[in-house]
């Protein structure tokens, strides 16, 4: 009887306890979104090895793909400079990144983009001349089929084309 009890109360204790835990969120996520937007504060600055720590420690507060991203993009960066150790940390991070969600992509800075815009903008020319005013559409024309060339005469372009005659075949 007394096991019984015993049995009773252990089970009725793992519930409670079960559901109190699992009202606790499992990651601070608030604070590793500081460090993820400090990171990226510090990277807009070019300054790699602060984004490298404030991502690092957004990795360890909440090792999701997100935070796996912008510290591997934080290396590759540093390692554009030619350290060739950062460029392999880089690597590793980004496989990590796919590994967690195959499917991931940043939505709070990409940097790629903001940089190929600024770089690719051509300058602005004035032209001297008014731009061309555009011509009216023609309707379209049916394409013709080509007429096969017959021996002894030049090929015509744009003629329909004729069924070629058939040789009469020797009668028996």
């Amino acid at each position: 009887m007394n096991r019984l009890l015993v049995v009773i109360l252990t089970m009725m204790l793992s519930v409670v306890s079960t559901s109190i835990s699992a009202a606790e969120e499992l990651f601070d996520t608030k604070a590793a979104e500081k460090h993820i937007e400090q990171g990226i504060t510090f990277l807009k600055a070019k300054n790699f090895d602060a984004a490298i720590k404030e991502f690092d420690e957004a990795s360890v507060i909440l090792p999701d793909a997100e935070s796996y991203y912008y510290l591997g993009y934080a290396y590759y960066l540093k390692g554009r400079s030619g350290d060739t150790e950062s460029r392999k940390r880089s690597l590793e991070y980004f496989d990590k990144v796919y590994e967690i969600d195959p499917n991931f992509s940043p939505t709070r800075y990409k940097p790629g983009e903001t940089e190929m815009m600024e770089t690719k903008k051509p300058p602005k020319q004035e032209s001297a001349t008014p731009p061309a005013s555009p011509k009216p559409e023609q309707p379209a024309q049916p394409a013709l089929p080509e007429q096969p060339a017959q021996p002894g005469q030049p090929e015509q372009p744009g003629q329909p084309a004729q069924p070629a005659p058939q040789a009469e075949q020797p009668r028996m």
